[in-house]
């Protein structure tokens, strides 16, 4: 005898456009709420198109399909993803336009991607090694089909690129030689500049960036191999490399969802995020502690724990911090002016790390106002390989 369908998505999927319906979730459950996602997606789109600088989201914020459609409505240049699991799940859940963030060692993984790039995806990968140019046109000429190609700078992050302009001209001359490749631009990702806090110590860094990137540019500039596009920045900087017009496009990824990580970010000059929290954990009440504390039904399953702990927000109200105190428990340290809450009480908390927290998720539950309005797959949940 087989059971009735169990889980979060399951069990919420009969409330969908019930009034009242988003404080009675079954949890724990991703939810997003669309009216501050949909801010957050036109904030971005219209700072970037005031400084005459693309925007290429990257997916692994997200791992979701039709966020993927909506950042591409809202006039991305294409989609970044992190990894190829998580670039042919997109794919296959309907985005086309994608571009691989990092160089990778796998022929199998290689292989994939061109077999999806010859069904019509339009895929662009990065690299940082002769041998990886040779392996992605070798593929793609057995498929018939082009990859187009960054070349990855390394301007202080030290995890990928090559950091010295003649290394960058040599793979930008191997690429440009290969009938199977186009030859697109360059990626120069800042990673450490995105989350300093200091609007000011930021401006700083990313300009300390810049500088290095910028040299490498003129030198790939006189080999008559100018990069048409020169990708990288994130939703830290995407504002500072707007300004500085070295960047031509952008790679943010927080901002739809944003985290308690990003929340001290002052992202714009003005002492706040300017994007808000879109990304929740809606979790019950389930038990009291023998010390009078709320115990929740959500843990290190449910959220990943590498960042500032979660506020709890009931109906809109601060009502505490979460404590973890297990995989599967949590333990609301409630605000002076709230009590301890009943049992069976639905509240929602913010995420320390939006990134890996979606992993842990199947379905976003999508809320606008008061109610659960539709269930978004999470099409890239778990695809690291």
């Amino acid at each position: 005898m087989s059971l009735e369908p169990f889980g979060a998505a399951a069990l919420n999927n009969p409330l969908i456009g019930e009034p009242g319906s988003r404080s009675r979730l079954e949890t724990p459950a991703a939810v997003l709420d669309l009216d501050i996602f949909e801010r957050n997606i036109t904030t971005l789109a219209d700072t970037c198109r005031r400084a005459g600088i693309a925007f290429r989201p990257h997916a692994k914020s997200h791992k979701c399909a039709e966020i993927a459609r909506r950042q591409m409505a809202a006039g991305a240049s294409g989609i970044c993803c992190a990894k190829p699991g998580e670039l042919l799940a997109l794919f296959e859940g309907g985005a086309n336009d994608l571009m691989l963030s990092a160089p990778i060692a796998s022929p199998a993984k290689i292989d994939a991607l061109a077999r999806a790039a010859a069904r019509g995806a339009r895929i662009g990968v990065v690299v940082d090694r002769l041998d990886l140019v040779a392996a992605y046109a070798e593929a793609a000429s057995r498929y018939g089909t082009r990859f187009n190609v960054f070349v990855d700078l390394d301007t202080g992050l030290k995890r990928s690129g090559v950091a010295k302009a003649q290394e960058a001209v040599a793979l930008a001359r191997a690429v440009a030689d290969q009938p199977s490749l186009l030859y697109v631009g360059v990626q120069a990702y800042q990673g450490k500049v995105q989350h300093i806090g200091d609007f000011a110590a930021r401006r700083s860094a990313n300009d300390e960036a810049n500088r290095t990137l910028a040299a490498m540019l003129e030198v790939l500039e006189q080999a008559d191999l100018a990069p048409g596009i020169v990708s990288g920045g994130g939703t830290g900087s995407h504002l500072l490399d707007g300004q500085a017009q070295v960047l031509t496009e952008v790679q943010p990824g927080s901002y739809v969802f944003m985290d308690e990580a990003y929340n001290p970010v002052d992202i714009y000059g003005a002492g706040s995020p300017e994007f808000g929290p879109a990304l929740r954990v809606a979790v019950t009440v389930v038990g009291h502690s023998s010390a009078g504390f709320a115990i929740t039904d959500g843990g290190s399953k449910s959220f990943a724990l590498d960042g500032p702990p979660p506020r709890v927000f009931r109906g809109g109200d601060l009502v505490g911090r979460i404590e973890w105190c297990g995989d599967e428990f949590g333990r609301i340290l409630p605000e002076s002016c709230h009590g301890t809450m009943p049992i069976g009480t639905v509240v929602e908390c913010t995420v320390p790390h939006c990134d890996p927290t979606i992993n842990l998720h199947d379905f976003l539950h999508v809320v606008a106002e008061d109610r659960l309005v539709a269930l978004w797959s999470v099409e890239g949940r778990g695809r690291a390989d």
